[in-house]
């Protein structure tokens, strides 16, 4: 259910929470930190293990964000903010980002979303989405996945 993350330079509460589906609080609250913590490279917290939804993948050298989208079957502007990267931002071989495992959707909420609008969008209901998300808040760039 949980695993050790190693932090990486860059990471914040913030980009780790949107990467998982969760709020900055509650990874905030596993780790005993304040929200407002900065989180130091090269020591460990505790996340939530999301394995049923993404799997690991590791940059090679070459890769690019839309290499690696279109392999995964998704937008190169959806697995950049998935990641917390900006869509022309460099990639490092070694790094690694999540990509969604097959049957797997995912949504990036915007400002004004509602639920009947994400449950559209993932073609399903409100309801499967509440069952499958442990918290929506729909709050900008929060992440929700649905798994068919």
């Amino acid at each position: 259910m949980y695993e050790i993350y190693n932090v990486k330079s860059g990471d914040t509460l913030e980009n780790l929470a949107n990467k998982l589906g969760i709020t900055p609080e509650v990874l905030a609250t596993i780790n005993g930190l304040d929200v407002t913590a900065q989180l130091t490279p090269n020591t460990n917290i505790i996340v939530p293990n999301n394995n049923s939804f993404f799997n690991k993948y590791t940059i090679k050298k070459g890769d690019t964000i839309y290499e690696i989208a279109k392999m995964h079957n998704i937008k190169a502007t959806d697995l950049s903010k998935l990641n917390g990267l900006e869509e022309d931002e460099y990639i490092y071989p070694g790094e690694e980002i999540i990509v969604p495992r097959p049957g797997t959707s995912f949504y990036i909420t915007e400002a004004n979303d509602t639920l009947n609008k994400v449950a559209n969008a993932l073609n399903t209901t409100p309801n499967n989405l509440a069952n499958q998300n442990r918290t929506i808040y729909l709050l900008e760039d929060q992440l929700i996945v649905y798994k068919k």
